[in-house]
Parts: structure tokens; C-alpha cells; sequence
């Protein structure tokens, strides 16, 4: 589980899934005797009509373990570390080499290899599925080594 924001993050929109996970945690810690039924009615309450990674956390800071997973929730600078000239988490940074390979990579796995499955089923061509698959590895492997060091 990721660790409460600090206040950076707590403005940013949550979904339904990520409410829906705050009233089934609420429900335990209710079931464990944290919380009263009164208390866990007006936090559910709370809960469902909360729009922001805030609204859900300012529920659970009196609460241990668990709390819900808000990690999908991240604000636009987080979304920006995968693109070109950006580190990522390894510290490496794309260059525009990398991600011209990474296209590849992509449109091979969504177009070259199907096609290749569909040419081995209709036409016979069994070994372009070999050829699609070798190339999607080579094209995700060199994605990687075409990434930088900052």
C-alpha cells in the first residue's frame, strides 16, 4: 500500500473503484472494532461522495493498516516520468530513440504479432509468428538499452 500523500497529491480526482476500496476497508476496521456503527455509517457516507485522494485519506489518518491503495491516483508531473527526457524509477531516461523502439515494441504486439497468427491460420506461414516475437523482444530489449543515464 502506498503511503499517505503529503498534500501534494491530495487534490487529485479518485475513481469509483478507489471509493468502492475505502468503504470495504472501512467495513473491516469496523468489523475489528475500530470503529463504532455510527462512526462507520458517516465515514461511508463520507467516503462514497469523496472526489480527491484528500477527501479519502483525511478518513483513514486515525486508522492503521490497511488503507486504500490510492497509487493509481497520481497527478500529471507523475504521469510526465515516462516521457522522453524524464528519469523513470531506474534512473534512466528516455531518449528519442528509445521510444521510437518502443513504438515498435508496441505496434508489433498489437499488429505484428495477430497478423502473424492470423497468416499462420489462413496461409500456412508459420514461422512469421517466430519472426513477430523476435522482433517484439529485441524491439522491448533495445528500448531499454537505448535509455540514458542522466
Amino acid at each position: 500500500m502506498r503511503a499517505m500523500s503529503q498534500g501534494r497529491d491530495a487534490g487529485i480526482r479518485i475513481s469509483g473503484t478507489e471509493r468502492d476500496e475505502a468503504v470495504a476497508l472501512l467495513g473491516r476496521h469496523m468489523s475489528t472494532g475500530r470503529l463504532e456503527i455510527e462512526e462507520y455509517e458517516f465515514r461511508c457516507v463520507r467516503a462514497v461522495a469523496a472526489r480527491t485522494r484528500g477527501d479519502i485519506e483525511a478518513l483513514f489518518t486515525d486508522l492503521p493498516a490497511p488503507h486504500p491503495d490510492l497509487s493509481a491516483a497520481v497527478g500529471p508531473r507523475d504521469r510526465l516520468k515516462h516521457a522522453v527526457g524524464l528519469p523513470n524509477d531506474k534512473g534512466l531516461v528516455a531518449t528519442p530513440r528509445s521510444a521510437a523502439v518502443g513504438m515498435f515494441c508496441a505496434l508489433m504486439m498489437v499488429l505484428g504479432i495477430p497478423g502473424a497468427i492470423l497468416l499462420t491460420v489462413f496461409l500456412g506461414m508459420w514461422w512469421t509468428i517466430v519472426a513477430a516475437v523476435g522482433l517484439t523482444i529485441v524491439a522491448g530489449a533495445a528500448e531499454e538499452a537505448f535509455k540514458a543515464r542522466p
